[in-house]
């Protein structure tokens, strides 16, 4: 019943859409948003600091619907207005490029008639997404062949260009967002510029003030649309003081960080000084941390790839890969061919993965060659190829 009202609203609404054409569009006013509008963080957020600090002659904008995105975006010595604000709506009118991180309510859609729609993406796609996930209403009747065609505003499968980290995405992301294959730009994400910076982040640098000569360790999930188990800690054979004890004898720190999505690792209350388990609030751009780390522990997050940048050792505590496959998300390649890391299914095994893998230097040519394979830049110049793709 929602929907249906909210679609006879659309159709009330299509005049106002099509006539938005006939307003001049500004080459030098650009809109960011991400997250459905509800945080401030991603692709979008390192493309708009780049050029808010590179280029003078551009006035990036960015969007939200949170009071306390504005503040934090201003404080950053940004421009930030809600979205559905006066000021929102006119610089969504005006605006040449609108660049989005998750879907195009990242901004405010019903005002992008005539812009540049940019799909910066949040990582390349370890799992199906969009026209390519059947476990989503992307190929039903209604989104193909009434949305996409009626209602422009409300379709992800019309972007003009879509950022890709090599060629061996772009296929994938054509074929998920439904658009020609010479939409794909590949620049690499903004957001693995980090990477190369050489400043550590504080966060690290008191963990290994604390824990002098520590291994600092990072566990990010992907996220799981079910009820089942979500992560290493909701394992039968988790247990905190076999964890703590474990940690302390090989002098590690484990620092955790669950999906926004499936927020759920941060309920995890701890008195483990080796366990750290991060909050949403606690993090803006996870990637600014995540550069530091000794190690990466993921599962099917795209969170992997940026991390093969390092070229630092990885982990995949792939616990329930056939319950994930047939009852979450599909994924476009076969698992065991992409990972370049031992796959784990319990904590017995992590255990004894982490004693061996620092002293093991024979994942280093896969690191390598992986890294090759799905990261076609290797330097701190996506933002500005993203930058130069659009402009000219």
């Amino acid at each position: 019943m929602i929907r249906l009202v909210k679609y006879l609203l659309y159709v009330l609404f299509l005049p106002v859409w099509w006539l938005q054409i006939l307003v001049p569009r500004k080459n030098d006013i650009w809109v960011f948003g991400a997250w459905h509008g509800h945080r401030y963080s991603d692709n979008s957020r390192s493309l708009f600091l780049y050029v808010k600090k590179n280029h003078p002659e551009i006035k990036p904008i960015w969007l939200t619907r949170n009071k306390k995105v504005v503040e934090q975006v201003r404080a950053d010595g940004g421009i930030a207005f809600l979205a559905n604000s006066r000021q929102g709506i006119w610089h969504s009118l005006i605006a040449k490029n609108i660049f989005v991180s998750c879907v195009k309510n990242d901004v405010n859609p019903l005002f992008i008639n005539g812009a540049n729609w940019i799909q910066l993406w949040h990582g390349s796609p370890a799992k199906k997404i969009g026209r390519d996930d059947k476990f989503s209403n992307a190929n039903s009747f209604f989104q193909k062949g009434i949305v996409d065609n009626f209602f422009p505003f409300a379709s992800e499968y019309n972007y003009h260009k879509i950022v890709s980290n090599a060629s061996f995405f772009s296929p994938i992301l054509a074929s998920a967002f439904g658009v020609p294959q010479d939409r794909i730009i590949e620049t690499g994400s903004p957001r693995n510029d980090v990477f190369k910076s050489l400043i550590e982040n504080p966060f690290n640098t008191n963990l290994r003030d604390k824990f002098p000569n520590c291994k600092i360790l990072y566990y990010l999930p992907t996220f799981r649309g079910t009820k089942a188990v979500n992560s290493i800690f909701g394992l039968a054979d988790y247990d905190p003081k076999k964890v703590d004890t474990f940690l302390e004898q090989q002098n590690l720190v484990l620092v955790s960080k669950a999906h926004y999505i499936d927020n759920k690792i941060d309920k995890i209350d701890t008195t483990q000084e080796r366990l750290v388990h991060l909050a949403d609030e606690d993090v803006i751009d996870i990637n600014e941390m995540l550069k530091d780390a000794d190690l990466l522990i993921t599962d099917y997050s795209s969170i992997y790839f940026d991390y093969l940048l390092t070229e630092k050792p990885v982990i995949f505590a792939a616990f329930d890969l056939a319950e994930y496959i047939g009852g979450n998300r599909e994924l476009p390649f076969k698992y065991e061919e992409v990972v370049a890391g031992p796959i784990v299914k319990n904590w017995l095994e992590l255990f004894n993965s982490l004693k061996a893998i620092f002293n093991n230097e024979n994942y280093k040519p896969l690191i390598k060659e992986k890294n090759l394979l799905f990261n076609k830049y290797h330097d701190d110049q996506n933002s500005k190829r993203v930058f130069d793709k659009i402009s000219y």
